[in-house]
């Protein structure tokens, strides 16, 4: 193996765990927020629904994984069911009062911040892919990224929706 393979080899190890480590702490930081605002249907479900597309990309980057050599589990991160009931009970006695909005705004920015990042790490990935020429992680890397930028657009426009009010109203 030439040094230039090897370090590509490297590359690829090293953005392919560090995607699925961070695939992992969305498709976590998703469940928890959903169970946080479960009184808020639309967060609670879209929530729910992205988290699945993580952990769809954390079985896809173990499985790509396996190709250079990596141990990934396919099996994302999930939140304990005793916390999630915690989380669910004290979304009920909050409802929509202006402190939940307040950590919903906190919520949506740190998913806003985390899926961003996570978007840069699938063009990273896209850019590995292209230099060695390997048409499985570019498809990889393009589908993934796609779901990821539709994240950070969800958590934008939730944001942008809840802003003023979550700031604004006493």
């Amino acid at each position: 193996m030439s040094v230039a393979t090897s370090r590509a080899a490297s590359a690829v190890d090293l953005v392919l765990a560090d995607l699925h480590d961070s695939e992992n702490q969305l498709h976590l930081d998703l469940e928890r927020i959903g169970e946080r605002h479960r009184a808020d249907h639309e967060v609670f479900h879209v929530t729910r629904d992205i988290a699945r597309w993580c952990a769809r990309h954390v079985e896809r980057l173990a499985a790509e994984g396996r190709r250079f050599g990596l141990d990934l589990d396919p099996r994302p991160v999930s939140t304990n069911t005793l916390a999630a009931g915690v989380r669910r009970k004290a979304s009920e006695l909050t409802g929509r009062r202006h402190t939940p909005a307040m950590m919903l705004i906190n919520d949506l920015r740190q998913i806003y911040a985390d899926a961003s990042a996570l978007e840069l790490d699938w063009v990273l990935l896209a850019q590995v892919a292209q230099a060695v020429r390997d048409e499985a992680l570019l498809s990889l890397a393009q589908e993934c990224r796609a779901e990821t930028e539709r994240q950070v657009t969800w958590a934008k426009t939730k944001l942008k929706e809840g802003a003023a009010q979550a700031l604004v109203t006493p």
